[in-house]
C-alpha cells in the first residue's frame, strides 16, 4: 500500500506541474500496450529488483577484487549512467501512459522535482566503490540545463561524490564517448554501469551489429560492463527500425516464429 501510495503521488504532482488540455482516458489492455506492461515492471516487479541486486552485487565483487589487485593504485574510476542505472523514473513512463504522450513532454518538469528514487542496490554499492578510495562519475544524457535539478536529486538519496567535476551532462551530443574519453584522461576506468550500451562502450545503432558487438564483448560482461535492466524505453528499438515511417513490425514477428513450424497457423 506505501509503494502504490507513493506511486500516485509522483503521479499526480506531475500531472498537476505539466498543464495541458485533458484527454479522454483509454482503456488500458495489458497484453495491448508494450509502455504500460513495461513500466508497471520496472517499478512493481519484484524480478526486476532482483536483477538490479544481481547487476550491483557483481559489481561490488569486481570493485572488491579491484581494490584487492591494486591497493596502492588511486586513479580507478567508477563510470555510471544515471536514469535507469542510478535513479528509477518509472513514474515519469506512468504519466506517458496516463496522458498518452511522449518524451520529451513533461520531463523537464520532471527532473526538475528532483522526485526520482534510486535503482536497487545503485546508492550502496557506488557508496561501497567510494569507501574503498574509486573515484566516481556519473555521466548522463539529460541536458545540462538540468544539472543542478540531477545533482539534486542524487544527493537526496547521499549517493556519493555528486560534485561539479563528477556529473557530466548532455551538452552538443548524446554520444558518451567523448566525455568518456576526457575522464580518461586522468583516470582509469575499470568499471562502467548502464542500461544501454552507449553507456558502456561506442555502440552502433543498428541491428544485428548491436548484437553481434555484444558476442564480440561477452566476457567484459560482468567483469568491465555492468548492465541495469530497462524495459521502457532503449535505442534497441530504432535499431530495429520499430520508429521508422514503416516498422518493420510483421517480417519482424515472422523471423521469430519462423521456429514454430507451421502449428497453430
Amino acid at each position: 500500500m506505501k509503494i502504490k501510495t507513493t506511486f500516485l503521488i509522483l503521479l499526480s504532482a506531475l500531472l498537476f506541474s505539466c498543464t495541458r488540455a485533458p484527454q479522454q482516458k483509454q482503456a488500458y489492455n495489458p497484453a495491448d500496450n508494450a509502455l504500460l506492461m513495461a513500466t508497471f515492471y520496472n517499478y512493481y516487479a519484484a524480478e526486476y529488483q532482483a536483477l538490479c541486486y544481481q547487476a550491483y552485487n557483481v559489481a561490488k565483487e569486481r570493485v572488491t577484487q579491484l581494490h584487492k589487485e591494486f591497493p596502492k593504485k588511486k586513479n580507478m574510476a567508477v563510470v555510471v549512467d544515471i536514469d535507469e542505472t542510478v535513479l528509477n523514473n518509472s513514474p515519469y513512463q506512468a504519466l506517458s501512459v496516463e496522458k498518452n504522450s511522449h518524451y520529451p513532454q513533461c520531463w523537464d518538469s520532471w527532473c526538475e522535482q528532483a522526485a526520482a528514487k534510486p535503482v536497487p542496490g545503485a546508492v550502496s554499492f557506488l557508496r561501497y566503490a567510494d569507501s574503498l578510495g574509486f573515484q566516481v562519475f556519473y555521466v548522463t544524457n539529460r541536458n545540462i540545463k538540468l544539472k543542478a535539478a540531477t545533482m539534486k536529486n542524487l544527493r537526496k538519496f547521499n549517493f556519493p561524490q555528486v560534485t561539479d567535476g563528477h556529473v557530466y551532462m548532455k551538452t552538443t551530443t548524446s554520444d558518451k564517448e567523448p566525455r568518456r574519453q576526457v575522464i580518461s584522461k586522468q583516470y582509469d576506468i575499470v568499471l562502467l554501469a548502464g542500461d544501454n550500451l552507449g553507456d558502456l562502450y561506442e555502440a552502433s545503432g543498428k541491428y544485428p551489429q548491436r548484437n553481434q558487438k555484444v558476442k564480440a564483448l561477452r566476457n567484459n560482461f560482468g567483469v568491465k560492463y555492468i548492465v541495469l535492466p530497462n524495459s521502457m524505453y532503449g535505442t534497441w528499438p530504432a535499431g530495429l527500425g520499430l520508429f521508422s515511417k514503416n516498422p518493420p513490425v510483421d517480417s519482424l514477428l515472422k523471423v521469430m516464429a519462423k521456429s514454430f513450424g507451421n502449428a497453430c497457423r
